[in-house]
């Protein structure tokens, strides 16, 4: 059991300047969202879900494009990772609810509390598949994320050295 959460821990530290330019993308991704909807909704006069959803898309269009060409340093197969990227999103908005439900209802859990843990494991399941599934890791920014299935974080942490 250690032994894996070490493993955990490596995958998520190993390289803290991805893991932080990570971080970043989404947190302007989100504040682009939120000055978008704010502008189309209370001062264009935008419907509600119309506002919401053309601001949704375009953060989620703006978030793929930092994290493909900023975090994670990916040049070719973008129709590819595009649709990766997207069921990596469905899947997450199905998750973010379901998890919601369960803490609540299911657990009993107020929710705050249920929604702060929600956030915690769909980006804790986001950034993982981002990095395992959706970006071949390249570039200054990302490491080699082969490894992780073999546990050898030494040998990234000497090639990142030199």
């Amino acid at each position: 059991m250690m032994l894996r959460l070490n493993r955990i821990a490596a995958f998520f530290l190993r390289d803290p300047h991805l893991f932080l330019c990570y971080v970043s993308a989404g947190a302007i991704a989100a504040l682009f969202e939120l000055l978008l909807f704010t502008t189309l909704y209370q001062l264009a006069g935008w419907p509600l879900l119309t506002a919401n959803c053309l601001a949704l898309a375009l953060a989620v269009a703006l978030c793929f494009t930092l994290q493909k060409y900023w975090t994670f340093r990916v040049q070719g197969e973008g129709r590819r990772q595009l649709w990766l990227y997207l069921f990596m999103q469905g899947i997450s908005a199905v998750l973010n609810n379901l998890l919601m439900l369960w803490f609540v209802y299911t657990l009993g859990l107020a929710a705050p509390l249920a929604k702060v843990l929600q956030i915690g494991i769909v980006f804790v399941w986001n950034y993982s598949f981002s990095r395992i599934v959706v970006f071949v890791p390249r570039g200054s920014c990302a490491t080699a994320g082969s490894s992780f299935n073999s546990g050898d974080y030494r040998g990234d942490l000497r090639r990142q050295r030199h």
